[in-house]
């Protein structure tokens, strides 16, 4: 993880440009259904959930190289949904960061903005209100002054205190973390963060 995050770090400050088109994204995602923050056919027998900081280098990594894998596979196929919980253990700009998707997920568009946000991530200081705006605007959103007033709702600070407990009680140190949950609600968290075994823990719990 420490190195992945190393190589993202040094592509980020290196490069303005956003790493994914808004267009593609959209691509990835047309006909899925989206709930909140989860991804998927709601029926779905497996429920994947990743504990991601939106500012975490390491993070968009698996953005781009874990997660396309995932919704074109498992989640595509109904065999599992995706649930994304924003981490945000990295500072104040990630609470602002999760706050802004949250406020997405509230139209149904939370991947949208999610993977939007990880095209464009840039270093510390960069999340802006106008930043947040663009990406939320890249995501689709349709309701812009909704976005921006759910922004602030009280309930998110009660929102990221869970996922902070629930990711501290699985024993995760950092992002991305990845486990399947369990009918019962707990955790079973997967040792790995390559597609391919992640892939794999999903069909085991089938």
């Amino acid at each position: 993880v420490i190195a992945i995050a190393i190589v993202a770090y040094v592509s980020l400050t290196g490069n303005d440009e956003p790493t994914k088109a808004s267009g593609d994204i959209d691509k990835m995602l047309a006909g899925i259904p989206q709930d909140g923050v989860t991804l998927g056919d709601p029926d779905a027998p497996v429920t994947l959930v990743e504990f991601a900081d939106l500012q975490c280098p390491a993070c968009k990594v698996a953005a781009e190289e874990v997660i396309p894998d995932i919704i074109a596979g498992p989640v595509k196929n109904g065999t599992a949904k995706y649930e994304f919980s924003n981490w945000a253990i990295l500072g104040p700009d990630s609470v602002l960061a999760a706050k802004a998707a949250l406020a997405a997920s509230e139209q149904n568009l939370l991947q949208q903005f999610v993977e939007n946000f990880y095209a464009n991530q840039g270093t510390e200081g960069s999340v802006t209100d106008d930043f947040l705006r663009e990406i939320a605007e890249k995501a689709g959103i349709p309701d812009l002054d909704k976005w921006e007033a759910d922004r602030n709702l009280p309930k998110w600070d009660q929102t990221l205190l869970a996922v902070d407990n629930e990711a501290t009680e699985a024993g995760f140190t950092g992002t991305p973390s990845f486990a399947i949950r369990n009918p019962d609600g707990s955790l079973e968290p997967i040792e790995a963060i390559a597609s391919d075994e992640i892939i794999k823990a999903i069909n085991q719990a089938k």
